[in-house]
């Protein structure tokens, strides 16, 4: 009679022992590839939204000083941004309370408020601007759309309150303030310029009726402080509408850091999740020759109107709840104005940096 062979009690342990081992390097490697694929997927994210951010920024700053095509150098600009160079161009804000924070477009085109160690802001953050994370700064500019409207027809010997006429056609928000719900829900604020002139007021009517854009007072927010817009006429000019953006750190709805702009100081909206702080430098020409003299924080900015440039920089965090342990792989260190940090709570990090020019302070 034959006798059946099989394995030995020794050979089947060996045999575990070898399988054990390629199961526990096959899940290794897994692990391992796991968090490689987590740590790119997050760093991939961050990349994007710092990117967008960046560029949004970027592209409102390209824009911030526009006045119209008589946008004034900065040494031809007094000290409430109009003509003060003898070249017979000016600027009149026409708004009520044309002073005001963020009706202020004639002015500099950009503030800045530095955090300070105190929980604070210097200068102090204005009226509107609630629950910014203390240690990041707050930032606004003021600018104009990039979209050119031709001014087809105005004429001032049909009395102060001839309208300015625009194609019907037109990108302007077809709403009309006198029936707003809310204060500033409809404000069409815009720039008219003929490139030795400009003016800026609110459109008082509906644009999209007929394209005449009155400029009535005591209608809407904030309103126009006069009818007549001082000019003679607007021959060959173009209209642009203008606002101010303010950015700022909060925390979101899900509790998450997040870069919030405001606009024209309405409710402000979460423009990125995820970004920790925002540090701003401003470039100062101080000699008056189109050349950034030094890099300043708006705490030691003397003259706002001698800001040409600005330098911002966004530290963006991982904000995914399932994976914010342990992700950075390391200590996590980097570098953010020259200064080297170190967290200890193991989340990815990058800092996205940009210098930009604000052209129209220095053409």
């Amino acid at each position: 009679m034959n006798k059946e062979k099989g394995f030995s009690l020794v050979e089947l342990m060996v045999a575990l022992v070898i399988g054990l081992l390629l199961i526990a390097g096959v899940i290794e490697l897994f692990v391992s590839t796991r968090q490689t694929y987590r740590v790119q997927d997050m760093k991939a994210r961050m990349q994007e939204d710092g990117r967008y951010a960046i560029h949004h920024i970027s592209s409102l700053l390209d824009r911030a000083g526009y006045v119209g095509c008589n946008s004034i150098p900065t040494g031809n600009r007094g000290a409430t941004g109009r003509n003060s160079g003898g070249t017979g161009r000016s600027l009149v804000n026409n708004l009520n309370t044309a002073n005001n924070y963020f009706w202020d477009i004639g002015g500099a085109p950009v503030l800045g408020h530095e955090a300070d160690n105190n929980g604070g802001w210097s200068p102090a953050l204005p009226a509107g601007i609630n629950q910014a994370i203390a240690g990041s700064d707050v930032f606004t500019l003021r600018t104009v759309s990039n979209v050119f409207i031709e001014v087809s027809h105005f004429d001032s010997s049909l009395g102060p309150s001839a309208p300015v006429k625009i194609p019907q056609n037109n990108p302007l928000d077809d709403c009309d303030p006198a029936t707003e719900a809310k204060p500033g829900e409809c404000a069409n604020i815009v720039i008219a310029s003929d490139c030795n002139n400009s003016v800026i007021f609110q459109v008082t009517n509906d644009p999209s009726v007929d394209g005449n854009l009155q400029h009535e007072t005591g209608i809407g927010t904030p309103g126009n402080s006069r009818v007549d817009l001082g000019l003679s006429g607007l021959s060959q000019g173009w209209l642009n509408t203008i606002t101010t953006h303010t950015f700022f750190i909060r925390n979101g709805p899900s509790n998450y850091p997040s870069l919030y702009q405001m606009v024209l100081g309405k409710n402000p909206d979460v423009l990125i999740e995820g970004v920790e702080q925002m540090q701003v430098e401003y470039g100062v020409d101080t000699s008056n020759n189109g050349s950034v003299d030094q890099y300043v924080k708006a705490n030691a900015v003397a003259d706002w109107e001698q800001i040409i440039s600005v330098r911002i920089s966004l530290v963006m965090i991982n904000i995914d709840p399932q994976q914010n342990d342990n992700v950075a792989l390391g200590d996590g260190t980097y570098t953010l104005e020259g200064n080297v940090i170190t967290p200890d709570d193991g989340r990815l990090r990058q800092v996205f940096t940009k210098t930009i020019t604000l052209r129209n302070r220095i053409l």
